[in-house]
């Protein structure tokens, strides 16, 4: 998530874009998934939770452990549907499973040369462990995360901005839902505007089509920057809003975390 100035790792051509969709529908359909979620969709999915706070080699800088159990607090009402009437409920529950603090003023000031020793030092669990990387991020960036496809190895979780979880400093992007958006991407969604106005959008069928353009910052409903059917999903947890604009999934982005995670990070599979 982009937030400031940073530009988002996130982002994908149309032709990488079609590449990871059609990655995940193979192994969907080779696997029999749709079924699986069919079933899986009304029982609880416990995701652990590994919290690395990184902090100035004084120790200054790092969040609290309030903020990170708060953090903790709003990724589990999100993914409940609980943020507002029209959001989708989703199988994923966050349990903080491991915590830990290190001073390292190099790894503090974050950027991509760190992205690789850090998270090889610190690293912990499998594919189904979500590793949070909770840094200073010198790049203008809120947040990254990598996506299940992208097979990476100790490299895999969530990057985020110190002061963009509860209580943090970063206003309007201080209520924890730059983790809500980038862990939407760990578990296999786009961001509601990805490729445009152009097909296939986001991969979601029920979420309207979203011009990339300045448009995705702004919390306006009368936005419809498309000719497709819908108006801008200005709410949607994948879009660009601040905090207190974002407040919903949909059942399409549901059932893709689901089939994404039975496809990629389920251990059972």
């Amino acid at each position: 998530m982009a937030g400031y100035a940073g530009v988002d790792p996130n982002s994908m051509s149309l032709a990488q874009s079609k590449t990871w969709d059609a990655a995940l529908q193979q192994r969907v359909q080779q696997r029999g998934l749709a079924t699986r979620a069919a079933t899986a969709k009304f029982k609880t999915i416990t995701i652990d939770v590994r919290v690395h706070v990184i902090t100035r080699n004084n120790g200054t800088g790092g969040a609290t452990p309030k903020m990170v159990l708060d953090q903790i607090k709003v990724l589990n009402r999100a993914y409940a549907g609980k943020t507002a009437s029209g959001s989708a409920f989703t199988p994923f529950r966050f349990v903080l499973k491991s915590y830990d603090v290190t001073p390292n003023t190099n790894w503090y000031n974050w950027s991509d040369s760190d992205d690789k020793p850090a998270k090889k030092a610190l690293h912990r669990g499998g594919y189904d462990d979500l590793n949070m990387y909770v840094t200073g991020l010198s790049d203008g960036l809120l947040g990254y995360a990598y996506y299940p496809q992208d097979q990476v190895g100790f490299r895999d979780g969530v990057v985020l901005l110190n002061e963009s979880l509860p209580g943090g400093s970063a206003a309007p992007y201080n209520e924890g839902d730059t983790a809500t958006h980038e862990i939407g991407h760990w578990l296999g969604l786009a961001h509601t505007f990805e490729n445009g106005c152009s097909k296939p959008g986001d991969f979601v069928a029920d979420t309207p089509y979203q011009a990339d353009g300045d448009n995705i910052f702004y919390c306006d409903e009368s936005l419809n920057t498309c000719q497709q059917p819908g108006k801008d999903p200005v709410h949607n947890f994948m879009s660009y809003g601040d905090d207190p604009c974002l407040d919903q999934f949909t059942e399409g982005q549901s059932l893709r975390m689901l089939l994404s995670w039975l496809a990629y990070r389920d251990p059972a599979v």
